[in-house]
């Protein structure tokens, strides 16, 4: 069996995202500050992305929908971790220590969203090449 043909269209997107996550990370870095290892997070998740999304499409026809779904949950990992983490501080009443806009926690949240369900979709081509019979599978 060979590479389902969303695949293609997910490492686009993953290319596309990691784009828009670099762009905008390292200008909420530029305005904001935060720590050097937050953002180091964040490039480490832009790596991911685009080794997992290069790789998927120079082997075609074969898959790598296995690294695109670990990028995507290593996405979804550390963007959760962010999202409650700024969820529990509101909470408690305290204001963002570096004096972060009030807009970035619904933007967070709802990238948070968009990052399951891609993650969800790399997921299940993973698990669908799983389980094709290929030579490499078997």
């Amino acid at each position: 069996m060979m590479r389902h043909r969303s695949e293609t269209w997910l490492a686009w997107f993953s290319l596309f995202a990691t784009t828009i996550h670099f762009t905008l990370e390292t200008w909420y870095h530029m305005v904001w500050g935060q720590p050097l290892q937050a953002l180091l997070v964040d490039y480490i998740s832009v790596a991911l992305m685009i080794f997992g999304a290069v790789t998927s499409l120079r082997i075609r026809p074969r898959s790598a929908a296995g690294l695109l779904a670990a990028a995507w949950t290593y996405n979804l990992g550390f963007g959760w971790r962010s999202a409650f983490g700024r969820l529990e501080a509101l909470e408690r009443g305290a204001a963002p220590v570096n004096g972060e806009a009030s807009f970035v926690l619904p933007i967070v949240a709802a990238s948070l969203m968009i990052v399951a369900i891609v993650m969800v979709w790399a997921l299940f081509l993973a698990w669908r090449q799983a389980l094709s019979p290929s030579p490499a599978n078997g």
